[in-house]
């Protein structure tokens, strides 16, 4: 994710204004800004991937929708700046930064908020699998559907999710939605929702290079590792606190 977001929220803006570094020339830069941001297409997946974990070994899944509101919020600003800007964003001056583009800025939101749609999705579709499946272990799925308007109700949710992430403009929007509800649905079977999540992924722009992520998932052992408590809370501050040092540095290196 860092990797990646050194690439768009530094490397772009100084091709943009003809500012390429280590000496490379346009098509070098533009080479650099590739590689990165592909290395940066493994992260979105492993996040997708450790939602579905986390809904089913959570004790709380109010307090986790709580805690991706309160990130996500937090991290709106930071993404907006560091990212999304279009017009002076060499500029010292934030205010007049946001003000140049609030046009763009606020037709966009962060990741953690197609990750907290994405949970309230699966979260619904967990009740419908308690509440009208059967089930089966043999399956990859782990039930049986007897209905075909219960199958509806289990997917209603995907649609809606998917549907309102697209309107928002949400990062990854629905295909992020469609993924976590793959990963979700087949995960009684890792080999089949890691394919199925990769056939369905690849076909975004660039995501084709996600498949490291694929394949990683599949090592997962299935236990929860080591980590004291509230230390979690550190691991979702880092996505608004890289932001502001990438927005920090590039003000800093680049203000004209």
């Amino acid at each position: 994710m860092l990797i990646d977001h050194v690439a768009a929220g530094i490397l772009l803006f100084t091709i943009r204004a003809k500012i390429y570094p280590f000496g490379l020339d346009f098509d070098g830069a533009a080479s650099l800004y590739y590689a990165l941001r592909n290395i940066g297409r493994i992260s979105f997946p492993l996040y997708c991937f450790l939602l579905v974990e986390g809904f089913d070994h959570t004790r709380s899944v109010l307090k986790y929708m709580l805690n991706l509101a309160v990130f996500g919020a937090i991290s709106e600003i930071p993404f907006d700046l560091a990212l999304k800007v279009k017009k002076e964003p060499f500029s010292t001056d934030l205010m007049f930064m946001f003000e140049q583009n609030k046009e763009w800025l606020l037709s966009n939101c962060n990741v953690f908020v197609t990750l907290l749609v994405g949970l309230i999705v699966i979260t619904c579709m967990n009740y419908v699998e308690k509440k009208l499946f059967v089930e089966d272990e043999t399956l990859p799925t782990g039930f049986i559907v007897d209905n075909p308007l219960h199958m509806v109700l289990y997917l209603a949710p995907v649609g809606a999710g998917a549907y309102f992430c697209y309107m928002l403009k949400s990062d990854y929007d629905f295909w992020g939605i469609v993924l976590i509800a793959i990963l979700f649905l087949f995960r009684k079977n890792r080999l089949f929702a890691c394919v199925a999540g990769y056939l369905f992924f690849m076909n975004m722009d660039n995501e084709v290079y996600a498949l490291p992520a694929f394949l990683l998932m599949l090592l997962y052992n299935g236990e929860r590792g080591y980590l004291k408590k509230n230390t979690k809370y550190i691991f979702y501050a880092i996505y608004p606190v890289h932001l502001i040092c990438l927005l920090i540095l590039r003000i800093t290196v680049f203000a004209p």
